[in-house]
């Protein structure tokens, strides 16, 4: 989209880059396909016809396993996925229990697996930070409103996706900035709740005369049922390794990280106020122990809302009491969640905020996260070159025995084309990944929620994908405020 135009333009998404060493197969594809080969040579060599015959279930079976493909993912992916699966079954590595007896180093957080060497920091203004030493990030979550992009007019929506762009081109030029993640939690809230808002809201003393208005909102409240509540979270990550030297100059360990994350996060503010998005806060701790505790104990997330408001409360743990990972879903304190990836976009031209369906889905807790990470553009154009020798290589492939390219070939390439003319006009490149998690009280409520969830995604045009054997790093993808994504 031109930067000088007004005029809101539909928009196409580049297929996900699936770039093999011969003929599409990568290399553990080809190692099955060449142990299968050289097995039915072997068996041919030795025993003839008959032994290759007898053979043919093993060497046959090989090649075919190395070739195949479910979901568009290899048979050897899902093998693995399945090994390691059972492999952390095996070792008790897919449950979780808290044991509060046990002592817990200061200002960790209690999360479950290697979570659990998470660091909670704070910052002389009271705003809290996450420090991950071993993977050397550094994570500050922003509570952000914004006007429903919906309600816009076209003029204000193409200024809108103008903004955004600059935006993710100026994170693609911040080294420091490793990801960023747009993170929309739909909580729902009890009739309850917002009679225990008003009764915490309204005065002491009331004048006799409007008792009568009292008694009509009140009913009006006991006949509303459960409210949809958005929250929107931008969760910044910070490479520490870096910005080693910015933090040395800084004052270095705690007291530079501080000052780095603090001067990136009023970088991002400045950007997202371009955008039309308002930064209403920098979470302190207690908020951000209340958002992780609200994604594994929903039943809690009315209590923890006034907890918020109290500041006199006793703080609270981050983490669950339990949690038990099964091959497709996760069971947490009070629910049962899954997750999902967005396997592929739109294959034809959408206009911006085509994942509305999937946003507004039902009448149950969801979270859609958008972890963006950011490309430098020596990277980008190295990523670019090698996909065009891929292509010049398929094209030769396919000269040599006479075919031609396909329609999807073709796309690829004219895709590939326009990504490198966009990077040397002077756009930031960003690699973009969505996750999904749905979560429900039972079993069957979920098995609904994901009839709907599905039903939405094919009105926005998208394939989602159920993360199997996944779900415990997926929900640290989808539903916490972390910005981790899926390596």
């Amino acid at each position: 989209m031109s930067e000088n135009t007004r005029t809101l333009q539909p928009v196409k998404f580049p297929r996900y880059e699936r770039h093999g060493l011969f003929m599409g197969l990568q290399w553990y594809q080809l190692g099955f396909v060449a142990i299968g080969v050289l097995a039915g040579t072997i068996a041919s060599a030795t025993g003839g016809p008959p032994a290759l015959i007898l053979t043919m279930p093993v060497w046959l079976g090989l090649i075919l396993f190395g070739v195949l493909q479910y979901q568009r993912i290899p048979y050897p992916v899902w093998a693995s996925a399945a090994t390691i699966f059972l492999w952390r079954q095996q070792l008790g590595q897919t449950k979780f229990l808290a044991k509060p007896e046990q002592p817990r180093p200061a200002g960790h957080l209690a999360l479950p697996g290697g979570l659990g060497s998470l660091e909670l920091r704070e910052t002389q203004e009271g705003a809290a930070f996450v420090v991950d030493r071993q993977g050397h990030e550094a994570i500050a979550v922003l509570r952000c409103t914004t006007t429903s992009f919906a309600l816009l007019d076209d003029d204000d929506k193409s200024y809108a996706v103008q903004a955004w762009s600059r935006v993710q081109t100026a994170m693609a030029q911040r080294p420091a900035v490793a990801r960023l993640a747009i993170q929309d939690y739909t909580v729902p809230y009890p009739s309850t709740a917002l009679r225990e808002f008003y009764d915490r809201a309204k005065a002491p003393t009331r004048i006799e005369d409007v008792r009568w208005g009292d008694k009509s909102y009140l009913d009006l409240i006991a006949a509303a049922g459960s409210t949809m509540i958005h929250e929107l979270f931008v969760c910044l990550v910070i490479d520490t390794a870096k910005a080693r030297r910015r933090i040395r100059d800084a004052g270095g360990s705690l007291v530079g990280m501080d000052h780095v994350v603090a001067s990136e996060v009023e970088a991002l503010t400045t950007g997202l106020k371009t955008h039309g998005v308002t930064v209403d806060e920098w979470l302190p701790g207690p908020k951000l122990t209340a958002v992780m505790r609200g994604a594994f104990d929903p039943e809690a997330v009315t209590r923890l809302a006034a907890l918020e408001q109290d500041s006199e409360a006793a703080p609270m743990t981050a983490g669950p009491m339990a949690v038990e990972e099964h091959w497709s879903y996760l069971r947490t304190d009070s629910g049962f969640h899954q997750t999902f990836w967005i396997a592929e976009w739109p294959r034809q031209q959408v206009f911006p905020g085509f994942l509305h369906p999937v946003v507004y889905v039902g009448n149950f807790r969801h979270t859609v996260t958008e972890v963006i990470r950011a490309i430098p553009s020596d990277q980008a154009l190295r990523d670019i070159r090698s996909a065009h020798e891929a292509h010049d290589t398929r094209r030769r492939i396919n000269a040599r025995f006479d075919r031609p390219l396909t329609r999807e070939q073709r796309a690829e390439e004219e895709e590939v084309a326009e990504r490198e003319d966009e990077i040397v006009a002077g756009h930031g490149d960003v690699r973009p990944a969505a996750y999904i998690t749905i979560t429900a009280d039972t079993l069957d409520d979920l098995a609904r929620c994901r009839q709907q969830l599905e039903s939405a995604a094919a009105g926005a045009f998208v394939e989602l994908r159920l993360l199997a054997g996944q779900q415990w790093p997926a929900f640290v993808a989808g539903a916490l405020p972390l910005g981790r994504g899926l390596k």
